[in-house]
């Protein structure tokens, strides 16, 4: 059974009057709007479109491979002399240090790393719509630095929407579900640019299902990736019934404005992506986490928190793949902010931490990256650390604050005695 403790009472606040009357409010407020919420996000994470697409022994689209017929990337190899200018231009020096494990942040749930002298992707879209320039470095500079490969945890526009255009100037492998593939190459082409990437075909909403947990070897020379599929964030009318809260928060306004985008090419490129794989309902090419290991330093990283609640066949399976992860995890990179915070506050987020049981939490998805839905780091953080602190365990927690914090490169040291220590 899913039970965490510390999980559910994470809106248990002292009533008094006022507050009752506010708490009353919003949840009136909230089961007027959630209906609405649940059929424009995909409601339970159980339902929504089913897409066609099957993982198959034998995939037939050209370069694409499933995961048992995938053969792994080469080992490392020295980059080019004019790469390795590029890159630490943009990324710093010793950005390739094969003892250290290298994350930089470049919004939503983006992240450049380095890891035993390999660099990729964890998604690739630059935050472009509204606002322009709020990360220091664009698409541009992401296909620039020559990731051999981008995983992608699911193919909504905010995670994906640029994976065509850096892996068609790279050559990197996308890793991804089955539709994400086929967007990604067509966005590539509607550019001009070489769509012939390679693809690992992952699956779709509800294959291989959630709860699963495989090992691929990407690399030749990195210990194989575990890859979980899960669920997205969904808005469930029902748990406002059953005491779930929406979360309060204020959201920055302010950024929106100040980095106006004034380009009319990037704003009709963003309107363009807004209905990639299933718009903003549940992923029609599934929702994937990954679980990396470089010597005894091992990490997690997912884009969404799905729904984490008793009695739901999916939570469970999920519940049971987090706990039972092949490896410790040292350090998460997880996704805070979901469709969920409006019916059940951060119950689902901090599942996904209590669970996983990290010495070291990195907050995300939680930056100014478009406007309300992206409250800005400020507006979730006092109430976001209150709720990690009333773990059982509680992770040291790593707040990435937007902008500060965009391409401040955080490294891990891979023989750190710290990881050494079991779970």
């Amino acid at each position: 059974m899913l039970a965490v403790q510390g999980v559910g009472d994470t809106c248990n606040y002292p009533i008094t009057m006022t507050n009752l009357l506010s708490r009353t409010g919003l949840i009136a407020c909230a089961l007027l709007c959630a209906p609405l919420l649940a059929a424009c996000l995909g409601g339970d994470s159980g339902t929504g479109s089913t897409s066609s697409a099957r993982t198959t022994p034998n995939e037939t689209r050209p370069n694409v491979f499933d995961a048992s017929s995938f053969k792994p990337l080469p080992a490392a190899r020295a980059p080019s002399a004019e790469l390795q200018a590029t890159r630490e231009r943009i990324l710093g020096p010793n950005a390739m240090d094969p003892e250290q494990v290298k994350f930089w942040w470049v919004g939503v749930s983006s992240f450049i790393v380095s890891m035993k002298s390999h660099l990729f992707l964890m998604d690739a879209w630059e935050i472009v719509g509204v606002h322009a320039n709020y990360v220091p470095i664009g698409r541009e500079e992401l296909a620039a630095i020559q990731p051999e490969a981008i995983f992608i945890g699911h193919g909504h526009f905010d995670h994906a929407a640029d994976a065509g255009y850096v892996a068609g100037l790279s050559n990197a492998l996308l890793i991804a579900g089955s539709n994400v593939c086929d967007i990604a190459r067509e966005r590539a082409a509607s550019e001009g640019i070489p769509n012939s990437f390679p693809c690992l075909n992952l699956g779709d909403q509800t294959n291989p299902g959630a709860g699963s947990v495989r090992a691929i070897q990407i690399w030749e020379d990195v210990e194989p990736v575990h890859v979980v599929q899960h669920t997205h964030s969904a808005a469930e009318p029902a748990d406002l019934l059953s005491g779930g809260m929406p979360l309060v928060y204020i959201p920055d306004v302010l950024t929106f404005p100040t980095y106006l985008n004034t380009s009319l090419a990037e704003a009709l490129r963003f309107v363009g992506t807004l209905q990639d794989d299933g718009g903003v309902g549940q992923p029609a090419g599934g929702t994937w986490a990954y679980h990396f290991r470089a010597g005894d330093f091992a990490w997690f990283w997912h884009n969404s928190t799905g729904v984490m609640k008793a009695g739901n066949a999916e939570s469970e399976a999920v519940a049971n793949a987090l706990t039972n992860l092949p490896e410790c995890v040292d350090v998460q990179l997880n996704a805070i902010v979901g469709f969920g915070l409006v019916t059940s506050a951060y119950r689902d987020a901090l599942a996904y931490v209590a669970l996983t049981k990290p010495k070291i939490a990195l907050p995300n998805h939680h930056d100014a990256w478009t406007p309300g839905i992206g409250g800005g780091a400020s507006a979730y953080e006092n109430s976001w650390l209150e709720a990690v602190s009333r773990l059982p365990d509680p992770p040291q927690v790593d707040y990435l604050r937007d902008p500060v914090d965009y391409m401040k490169p955080r490294s891990y040291n891979i023989n750190d005695p710290r990881w050494t220590g079991g779970c």
